[in-house]
């Protein structure tokens, strides 16, 4: 779909928890919208919850299961009520998102346990007290602006799809949606308001149900109201100046990319770079809507812009890192490849309503990634599920393993670069995958080693 040169000019910015959880932050943000709106733009917003917030409101649900929430929940009406105070706001802005939080708690309490459905109930309401709160303070500072500003409930803009073979966990906190452009919304917005505010990280189902976007998922959100409204660019505002070489927070030689392509971008977000979420990227790709990161606290600084621009390069363009990853290795005998011992293995996945990646296979042998941010179930899922394949698998290896992935030129080159340094390379790594892209290569290696490793990689791969 082409943009028309009549339709109304839209830039969406998402501004992250790190980004909302003060009144000098939110000073900045009011200065960022002010500078698109001069520029004749209409600005749509989308807010995370406050910094830290989610997790709490995670916890929140498990201990309500037991009934012994109320400490917690104690603590996070104070805290947003101290967020309003800061922000010179009154605090009844939050009442009705409060009410419904406690009755959320209540009704896990009255049926004993946590589902799916009411985990995503609670944790939403990250999103809707921070966001009552953050458009409230739009409007005012806006106000004398005589700029009209706009609260949306994103349940009410996003629906997900069930996609097929999805389990019940992905269905209410992993949700999907497939929004298109629509002018009519878009130009109905345009002249009703110059700001429109909602939340990220939440959408609904077709029963109307709360469902969660998956964690990080604001930027989801973020890509979904980019494509509704086929804006001119997305603005991705965090507490760092853009995507890097690798992540700087483990890595201080890390240098900032100036530009990255959608597919590069991908790649990253796909292997661990936290700046992005996968999912954000291949949203906003066929509407050739340019995504930029910048820095809410260093506003004018040059962030990474990120568009279809591919530069070909036989140099390693960036590392990204994803620890911690629980890696089991399924040992299954002379029948392994056999079709109905691999749906039987993948049916236990799904039965436990966990996700599962798999990342090396041989004759006799599986090496599966297991997905368990989005489990309701608690710490000892790792080895129910042990115990599951254990009864039809020869041996079941569970480790904890980092996957690094060398992304920016052909995986053949990236190998050859490897094999070419002159250090000191891990006793044991397993070489992964490749992409249909050809664009990266990926190996498992020990979550001890995993850093040193990549310090290695950066000082010898990145030119």
């Amino acid at each position: 779909m082409t943009k028309d040169s009549q339709s109304p000019s839209w830039v969406v910015l998402k501004f992250g928890g790190s980004s909302v959880s003060s009144r000098d932050d939110w000073n900045n943000i009011v200065e960022i919208i002010r500078s698109k709106l001069q520029q004749g733009l209409k600005v749509a917003v989308v807010h995370s919850a406050f910094k830290n917030v989610t997790n709490r409101l995670e916890k929140l649900a498990q201990l309500a299961a037991s009934n012994a929430h109320h400490e917690l929940l104690d603590e996070l009406v104070e805290y947003h009520q101290a967020m309003a105070e800061q922000l010179k706001l009154e605090s009844s802005l939050l009442a009705p998102w409060l009410e419904s939080l406690t009755d959320s708690a209540s009704e896990i309490v009255e049926k004993g346990g946590l589902s799916s459905a009411l985990r995503a109930k609670v944790v939403a309401h990250g999103e809707l007290l921070s966001s009552a709160l953050g458009a409230a303070f739009l409007e005012q500072q806006l106000a004398d602006d005589n700029k009209k500003t706009k609260w949306l409930d994103a349940r009410d803009l996003f629906i997900s799809e069930v996609e097929a073979h999805s389990n019940i966990n992905d269905r209410y906190l992993n949700a999907v949606c497939h929004p298109r452009p629509d002018l009519e919304l878009s130009e109905q917005w345009s002249q009703n308001f110059d700001v429109v505010l909602t939340q990220g990280f939440i959408a609904s189902n077709d029963s109307g149900e709360t469902v969660l976007l998956g964690r990080e998922g604001s930027d989801t959100s973020a890509s979904y109201l980019a494509a509704l409204l086929e804006a001119k660019k997305l603005e991705v505002w965090t507490d760092v100046a853009g995507m890097f070489t690798t992540d700087p927070n483990k890595i201080a030689d890390a240098k900032k990319l100036e530009q990255v392509s959608y597919a590069q971008a991908f790649e990253m977000a796909e292997a661990g770079a936290k700046v992005l979420h996968p999912r954000c990227l291949s949203t906003v790709m066929p509407y050739h809507i340019p995504i930029e990161i910048k820095n809410t606290h260093q506003p004018l600084e040059t962030g990474t812009l990120i568009n279809g621009e591919e530069q070909n390069s036989r140099w390693v363009k960036a590392i990204a890192i994803k620890q911690q990853v629980p890696v089991m290795t399924l040992l299954l005998g002379r029948r392994g490849q056999q079709p109905k011992t691999l749906q039987k293995v993948f049916a236990i996945f799904n039965e436990m309503a966990l996700g599962c990646e798999l990342l090396a296979s041989t004759k006799e042998s599986l090496v599966i990634a297991v997905e368990t941010s989005n489990s309701v179930h608690d710490k000892h899922i790792l080895n129910d599920l042990s115990v599951k394949l254990a009864e039809m698998c020869r041996s079941v290896l569970l480790s904890h393993s980092a996957i690094i992935t060398l992304v920016g030129c052909p995986s053949s080159q990236a190998l050859w670069h490897l094999l070419q340094i002159d250090a000191e390379l891990p006793e044991q790594w397993l070489l992964l995958s490749q992409t249909s892209s050809d664009q990266h290569l990926s190996f498992l290696v020990s979550d001890d080693e995993a850093i040193d490793i990549v310090k290695l990689l950066h000082k010898h791969l990145i030119q």
